[in-house]
């Protein structure tokens, strides 16, 4: 046996109706570096000395962008990743295909347009390319004499061009999804960070998550809170396909996550376009690629739908002319409604995108529906737990006629709790209020085991307010006295 102190975290205490650190743990994929063996960074630049490129290099730059440490653990990724079918839309009758180089690190909407038409193999043709679906262009290149055109390493993406002709404003496009890790491997990836002595209090999930992957990432956390561990992760179900209706997509998560919930993660939904921290370019991503260092970012009681924090830094939802090209749930409600963390816009309101609600999926009624709620309890739980480890095998005194515990040495317990709960709880303040109870009827000296009740009062968020506005004219008012 050892010494422990073991939590139960209550559920529907509020009667809700129908870390302790900034660092920020980045898990996914990437082009190189060791797998499941977390490593921490404040250097973008050694980041992808480290690790190549990927998803999960794209979040942890991100990361170290917004003043967060970021946490690197690679997974394995059996999952290869995959480029669609080339398509060549204009005059010329060459046939583009993925090279036999073509090796896609990342997901990407490639949009070749060709700027000078003419023979393959044959000196003259210019083209220029992007990887965000043409909203942002690259300078103008020679092709020359090559028949292959190679978009920079850090893509990993050559398209072939077959014997013929291209047209001036012929354009080649596919869309590539990047490797993903399996069941097994993301659970090594979760198990080396729950074992690191590094600390952390959010994880950043890069790749997009199936339910069959939800279900393992629930075991997992569930398994750092058992071990009193108490962590929160963002992660995001799959980009919207291209062309993808907003009722088919809602439906694909419904079907992926209307049996779901938990009390420890966010599973965003939707797509952004989201500058690259250490590229530049414009990509389309998941949401918790921004949702995830945002959080992490933050205090634990800081609501990041908060309209105070401003606008998202580098992320957008529609093409250069204002028009809409991914998810907004201002514009299309609805995923919201499917407990999914959405983006979206306040019209007539502050400019830029913002998050709706940061929600946690979990079951109606649930205490733990929002991120700040899961984070100020892992705070608290972190605290009192360190508290209470410090009380183990500690002589304590008992009442000499019943043999419970002394009542100044209760007090002198409860005063403790509170007051290390009031350190990290009570300068911003983290909530409204807290208390620790030790149990007055243990018979401690036969089970050696005491028995003590921790609450915490959590701030308040409001969602909805409710105006009365109208004109008044004085001179109508009563004269009186």
């Amino acid at each position: 046996m050892q010494p422990s102190v073991t939590e139960t975290e209550l559920q529907n205490a509020l009667g809700v109706i129908a870390s302790t650190t900034k660092a920020l743990a980045c898990l996914g994929t990437s082009s190189k570096g060791p797998i499941a063996t977390p490593a921490g960074y404040a250097s973008k630049t050694k980041v992808v000395a480290d690790f190549g490129y990927g998803p999960v290099v794209e979040l942890a730059c991100r990361a170290i962008d917004q003043g967060v440490v970021a946490l690197v653990c690679r997974s394995g990724q059996t999952t290869a990743a995959t480029t669609g079918a080339f398509t060549l839309t204009g005059t010329g009758t060459s046939i583009p295909t993925a090279d036999a180089s073509n090796a896609p690190l990342d997901s990407f909407q490639i949009y070749v347009k060709i700027i000078a038409g003419g023979t393959r193999g044959v000196a003259g043709i210019t083209y220029q390319w992007s990887v965000d679906g043409g909203r942002t262009m690259s300078p103008t290149t020679a092709l020359g004499t090559a028949n292959v055109i190679t978009l920079p390493a850090d893509t990993g993406v050559a398209i072939a061009i077959a014997a013929g002709t291209l047209g001036a404003g012929d354009v080649i496009a596919a869309t590539t999804v990047a490797a993903c890790p399996n069941g097994t491997e993301l659970g090594a990836a979760l198990t080396a960070l729950m074992n690191t002595t590094s600390a952390w209090g959010v994880c950043g999930i890069a790749n997009e998550i199936t339910s069959t992957l939800f279900d393992t990432v629930e075991t997992n956390f569930a398994a750092m809170s058992a071990l009193g561990k108490p962590r929160a992760y963002v992660a995001s179900f799959r980009i919207p396909t291209d062309g993808e209706s907003e009722s088919t997509y809602k439906t694909a998560f419904d079907t992926a996550f209307s049996a779901k919930a938990t009390v420890y993660g966010t599973i965003c939904a939707g797509a952004a376009q989201i500058s690259s921290s250490y590229s530049g370019r414009s990509y389309r991503r998941c949401v918790a690629h921004h949702v995830a260092p945002e959080t992490a970012r933050r205090d634990e009681q800081v609501n990041i739908a908060d309209p105070n924090l401003g606008a998202a830094i580098g992320v957008s939802l529609t093409d250069g002319n204002g028009n809409n090209v991914y998810h907004d749930e201002w514009v299309n409600p609805g995923l919201d409604d499917s407990r999914a963390c959405v983006l979206r816009t306040w019209p007539d309101g502050p400019q830029g995108v913002y998050v709706n609600i940061p929600r946690i999926m979990a079951a109606l009624g649930s205490d733990f529906d929002r991120m700040p709620m899961r984070r100020v309890m892992n705070l608290a739980r972190a605290t009192a737990r360190l508290f209470l480890i410090f009380r183990l095998n500690h002589p304590v005194r008992v009442d000499p006629l019943t043999g419970f515990i002394l009542e100044e040495e209760a007090l002198e317990i409860e005063a403790g709790g509170r007051a290390a709960l009031k350190a990290v709880l009570g300068g911003a303040p983290k909530a409204s209020g807290w208390s620790m109870v030790v149990h007055r009827d243990d018979n401690l000296i036969s089970t050696k085991t005491m028995l003590v009740d921790t609450r915490i009062i959590p701030l308040a968020y409001p969602e909805t307010i409710v105006e009365t506005i109208g004109y008044t004219n004085p001179a109508l008012k009563t004269i009186t006295g």
